[in-house]
């Protein structure tokens, strides 16, 4: 008997640690979500203390997670503007602190560049800085919500890496669904916040802007690597490249041109910007088929167009108009900003990470400001920028 009750015992411990199966939870105007799991102040702390220093490769001091988070996994109906507004579906995550508090603040994070679809805040599991939002806001008391963005996570669509409305879309469609999935949930949260960095840094200054137009109040707002100007930043790769600029680079045009192509509706676009022999590498590559990594050149002149490297060209090609019309700054920005930038960024150089504040004093309106981190790479950056964004906000 002793024995029976023994199994009986373990057999409920297991259930009760196991991850919810429930079905999906569907609410209204096509939002749906299900719960992913629970993540305990343990886990979150352990980010903070050791996976987030392997990350971004340098220590950095958190202030500890204090509650565990409850994550849901959302799903939403949006259109893509660039498209004609063609229906689509996009999916999100929510995640919300398990304590007893009357209102919660929210954080909107927007994430950057991934290789994988799945890298994604919606599969935190794979999402080493959803991690650390999670660990540094949601296991702090903020409520946690972040879009994937087309093509990537659940989404069917191609992915539309760096096409502006599509990333507004998306990030404001993935805030209105948010909202009722806390709604359904009981939630009630209070100041809107948004956060992002690299690429997610461009989308967050993007969702600003649209937020702004539409009456939605934010605030504030926190970027860091944030390449504000699309143009200038690639063009700084084509004609003033400099010892340190990241291996990868090669991959953002990659991105880009095939996200144009199949966006904007220009055939051939990426064809004309990419190299004969390395064109079929890079389409399998943006399209996250099989291939070897080790086969995409490092050196960007193997993989663009020799004609690309003079500016005039650049500029006026059907490429470069469309890069140059990709920013998220020239507006009179009215919630206070921070973009934090480091001196050591291999991807985003001081003077862009700097650009959004010095268009905005040109103006005369000192709303943003920008932070420096120190001689910190683009991982870095992001990893000492997070806790003083959560300071900031938590003193607003």
């Amino acid at each position: 008997m002793a024995t029976v009750v023994r199994l009986l015992l373990l057999l409920v411990l297991t259930w009760s640690a196991a991850p919810a199966t429930a079905e999906p939870v569907r609410i209204a105007s096509g939002v749906q979500y299900e719960r992913l799991g629970r993540w305990d102040a343990d886990r979150l702390n352990r980010i903070l203390t050791a996976d987030t220093p392997a990350f971004a490769g340098i220590p950095v001091t958190y202030t500890p997670a204090r509650n565990a988070v409850t994550l849901y996994r959302v799903t939403y109906l949006s259109v893509i503007p660039e498209r004609g507004n063609r229906p689509t579906v996009a999916s999100g995550l929510v995640a919300v602190p398990e304590i007893g508090a009357a209102s919660f603040p929210i954080v909107s994070y927007q994430h950057g560049t991934v290789y994988g679809m799945q890298q994604v805040p919606s599969f935190p599991e794979q999402s080493p800085e959803t991690q650390l939002m999670l660990a540094q806001f949601a296991g702090q008391g903020y409520v946690l919500i972040g879009a994937d963005y087309f093509g990537l996570g659940l989404s069917k669509e191609p992915e539309g890496y760096m096409v502006k409305a599509s990333h507004q879309q998306a990030t404001y469609d993935m805030l209105m669904a948010a909202r009722a999935v806390l709604a359904d949930l009981k939630v009630t949260t209070t100041d809107l916040s948004l956060a992002g960095w690299s690429q997610g840094g461009f989308v967050t200054l993007a969702m600003l802007e649209k937020l702004e137009g539409a009456g939605v109040p934010v605030k504030a707002t926190a970027t860091a690597s944030t390449p504000a100007d699309v143009f200038v930043t690639l063009s700084g790769f084509l004609d003033f490249p400099r010892p340190n600029d990241a291996t990868w680079v090669p991959t953002l045009f990659i991105l880009s041109a095939f996200s144009f192509e199949h966006y904007y509706g220009v055939p051939g676009l990426a064809r004309s910007l990419l190299t004969d022999e390395y064109f079929d590498l890079a389409r399998r590559a943006y399209e996250r088929l099989p291939i070897d990594t080790g086969a995409v050149p490092t050196d960007l002149r193997k993989i663009v167009r020799a004609e690309y490297f003079d500016p005039q060209f650049f500029a006026a090609s059907a490429y470069g108009r469309l890069v140059a019309a990709t920013q998220s700054y020239r507006w009179v920005v009215k919630t206070p900003v921070r973009t934090f930038y480091g001196e050591a960024d291999e991807a985003i150089r001081p003077e862009l990470g700097r650009l959004p504040m010095t268009y905005q004093k040109a103006l005369g309106n000192d709303r943003i400001e920008a932070v420096s981190t120190g001689p910190t790479s683009h991982r870095g950056t992001f990893a000492r920028a997070v806790p003083q964004w959560k300071a900031w906000f938590d003193g607003r």
